[in-house]
């Protein structure tokens, strides 16, 4: 609402949270080999529906510039002081690996970015585990390590809470922490972490505190565990450096104002690789696809610079809930 519009690109980021399984792998493997499939996919492509604005400014040049040619050639304008419109192709050929590379190096930045935040997220839902884990295992009162769990549970729901969108994640993130503490001894607790104005560092120090109360059988062992609230506090401080820091906004806007006017001014260039004006119709087509996939590079290196709105942050926090039980063994008596 404060923008008055959300691009279909930022719209539809929700929906490439993707998680494999066996069955995804084969289907994917599958789709890679049909062609047809591959290309039909580009009229209803998400990145194609974010370009268009891009795709259409092209095209219109170069639907511009093939008229005007058309007018002082052939037409109208032919007998005046004006000239067609005709870049030679040496500018663009000593350019285009100037443009590719700031392209390759904006996208593997991205990608990067992407992969650091995946592997920190994989990190933090492991020693998040290992914390119940271990507290389940040296600890002699089961229902101290569930209401701990809960605590770890929740670290890992306000850490997505803290890299998610406000407007999409806040009122779902006080349900399913309400639900979790509905019946639980530390319902106080989390209502007092989510009225924190950092709920990560507050539930952080919360864990700390539980853990080193727990009654266990060797002290030492709880202080051995204590290395997992370590790790899991840089896998978030990895996760909040990569949110708060983009790729240099000087070195964006530059490679988009290249990408940007080399395109624009690509129709004046190919328009002078066709001998006759039967042929010269192509350069729209042929600008408006250069334009699509030039511009596309650039998209795909945007959609991934911020990776947590694309990454299954719910499915990882969602395993941890269903694995605390697991790894507690709640049917297990209290006097093991």
């Amino acid at each position: 609402k404060e923008l008055n519009f959300v691009p279909y690109g930022e719209l539809s980021r929700k929906y490439r949270r993707t998680v494999f399984k066996h069955d995804d792998w084969v289907r994917h493997r599958a789709e890679s080999s049909k062609i047809d499939a591959t290309l039909s996919s580009i009229f209803y492509s998400g990145v194609a529906r974010q370009l268009r604005p891009q795709v259409g400014a092209v095209t219109t040049v170069s639907i511009l510039v093939l008229l005007y040619n058309y007018l002082v050639v052939y037409g109208p304008l032919q007998d005046t002081v004006l000239q067609r419109i005709a870049v030679p192709i040496l500018p663009f050929t000593i350019s285009i690996p100037a443009l590719g590379l700031l392209l390759v190096f904006r996208t593997n930045a991205a990608y990067g970015r992407w992969s650091s935040s995946r592997d920190s997220w994989a990190r933090l839902s492991r020693h998040c585990l290992n914390l119940v884990r271990m507290a389940a295992v040296f600890s002699t009162d089961t229902k101290a390590v569930d209401e701990f769990s809960r605590v770890v549970w929740l670290y890992a729901r306000s850490v997505m809470n803290k890299l998610s969108s406000p407007a999409e994640d806040e009122e779902m993130y006080k349900e399913q922490v309400k639900e979790m503490f509905e019946n639980s001894l530390c319902r106080e607790t989390a209502e007092s972490i989510v009225a924190s104005p950092d709920r990560a560092m507050s539930c952080w120090r919360e864990i700390s505190k539980q853990l080193h109360s727990l009654p266990a059988t060797d002290p030492k062992a709880l202080i051995e565990t204590d290395k997992s609230i370590i790790i899991v506090g840089e896998c978030t401080s990895q996760c909040e450096k990569v949110y708060a820091s983009p790729v240099p906004l000087i070195y964006t806007r530059h490679a988009r104002r290249f990408l940007s006017l080399w395109t624009l001014l690509l129709p004046c260039c190919l328009i002078t690789q066709y001998s006759t004006f039967d042929e010269s119709w192509l350069v729209v087509p042929t600008s408006a696809v250069l334009a699509f996939f030039l511009f596309g590079v650039d998209e795909l290196a945007m959609q991934l610079e911020e990776p947590f709105s694309i990454l299954p942050m719910q499915v990882f926090v969602d395993e941890i809930a269903a694995s605390r039980l697991i790894l507690i063994d709640m049917d297990e008596p209290d006097d093991r």
